[in-house]
This record gives C-alpha cells, structure tokens and sequence, in this order.
C-alpha cells in the first residue's frame, strides 16, 4: 500500500544530524485515506529518536504529496530542476 525509507540519520553539510528518507510512496489507489500521513509521522518518531534534529522530504512539484506536505504544516526548503538526456 505504501512505504517510506531507508531509515538511515546521516549528518549534513552543517554537522546537524537528519532523516532524509530516499522513498516514500503511496499507491495511487489507496492514496486519500491517511496511509502517507501514518507513514511520514512514524518516520518522523523514528528519526526524533534515533537523534535526527530535522528531516528533509524531497518531492516532485505539483506531485502526489502536496496535499500531506501542506497538511503537515512542512516548509518549502527550495527548488532544483533535473534533466534527464
């Protein structure tokens, strides 16, 4: 139905520990009915406790997760475009 992870603390540019799962996905079909906000808020206990001081969320613009994002009160970082060939 869906998943997030891998679940790794990693330490960023600043020294600052941070979760920054690679995947997190719902399936298209099940998606509205909570699943993404059950996921992302244990990930979220999950990194508090193994000593994450924030997590980062990558996403696609006008992508699937923008509903839980906003709804979650989470904070645009920026933007980078990538082009494949």
């Amino acid at each position: 139905m869906g998943a997030i992870g891998p679940m790794e603390v990693r330490t960023d540019a600043r020294g600052r520990p941070q979760l920054m799962p690679q995947y997190f996905a719902v399936l298209p079909e099940v998606r509205g009915q909570g699943l993404g906000r059950v996921l992302w808020r244990a990930a979220m206990h999950w990194g508090q406790s193994h000593g994450a001081a924030y997590q980062l969320l990558q996403t696609e613009l006008d992508g699937p997760s923008d509903r839980l994002c906003q709804a979650e009160g989470l904070a645009s970082l920026g933007f980078s475009h990538t082009t494949w060939a």
